[in-house]
């Protein structure tokens, strides 16, 4: 409707030229057109040429338009709010307005998750072809906390798995400001807090991560860099490397995620040898904070 609309409107506009059949050079005046100024030569005694009549726009174009409109808006399920901001008529109520929302945002998931599921097998093809032809060391990029990204070589033996998941909720159905208030709700009712009712370093982490604050000052910074490199540990430790542990880690944060990695599916140790690796890691860093602890006591 739209397309006809617009060629009416274009020989409105154009214009339609009518000249008698022999009376002019229809080739030259179709090349040319009608430019401000050209000069007509037809033929003594024919008609000259003229401009063909239009009536004005019929209604019923706009008529036709505004109806498709509507079954599209109806078809789609999008309420008024979502496709225009305004709200239906004695609906006030701000329970009311969020539901209203909410329902169109389900409407939209379906879609959504139609698309996620063609990402997740294409990603699942590609794990295939390099689980098939990788046969020398080849390098990708991984973005991790902080959207720091590292680099890994693998092979295709280093590939056990085509699962594929998304590290990522859907945006619609948690938003970001859904999260911070779920988080602040959490720290209100103390479900965060450890026995002691405080909450540790790697857990205010992690919330600041989460309410978009990563590195808010330095002690924090310092809590990132040694859960980054607590997890360098840990890859070097599936490739069957053993790191020693140092003075200047922290310990505390070493200790939960080399546990938190070891009680997690990542780790794929059938024989138990890198289990056995870790444990000692874990049994080092733990005699060195009680090494520490003690130094502080006798000062």
């Amino acid at each position: 409707v739209k397309n006809r609309k617009h060629e009416f409107l274009n020989r409105l506009s154009m214009g339609v030229l009518t000249v008698e059949d022999g009376a002019v050079d229809t080739d030259e005046l179709a090349e040319d057109g009608l430019y401000p100024g050209k000069i007509i030569v037809y033929r003594q005694g024919a008609e000259p040429p003229k401009m063909m009549s239009y009536n004005s726009m019929p209604g019923d174009f706009n008529y036709e338009e505004e109806t498709l409109k509507n079954e599209f808006t109806t078809i789609s399920g999008v309420s008024e709010l979502s496709r225009s901001g305004t709200t239906i008529e004695n609906i006030t109520s701000g329970v009311a307005l969020q539901l209203m929302i909410e329902q169109d945002d389900n409407r939209m998931l379906f879609t959504i998750e139609n698309v996620k599921n063609a990402i997740k097998e294409v990603a699942k093809q590609l794990i295939r072809l390099y689980k098939q032809f990788a046969v020398t060391k080849r390098i990708i990029a991984v973005a991790g906390r902080q959207k720091k990204v590292e680099t890994f070589y693998f092979t295709k033996n280093d590939i056990t798995s085509d699962d594929v998941t998304f590290d990522t909720e859907n945006e619609l159905s948690y938003t970001p400001a859904q999260k911070q208030s779920a988080v602040y709700d959490l720290l209100k009712t103390g479900l965060l807090n450890d026995d002691e009712g405080k909450i540790d370093k790697r857990t205010k982490t992690k919330l600041l991560e989460i309410l978009g604050f990563g590195s808010v000052d330095n002690a924090r910074d310092i809590s990132s860099l040694h859960i980054n490199k607590a997890e360098k540990e840990n890859i070097g430790f599936l490739n069957k490397e053993y790191i020693a542990p140092s003075d200047i880690d922290d310990h505390g944060l070493h200790v939960s995620e080399h546990t938190a990695f070891v009680l997690s599916d990542e780790l794929d140790d059938k024989d138990g040898t890198i289990k056995q690796m870790i444990m000692k890691h874990i049994l080092e860093h733990k005699k060195l904070m009680a090494k520490s602890l003690k130094e502080v006591l006798n000062d």
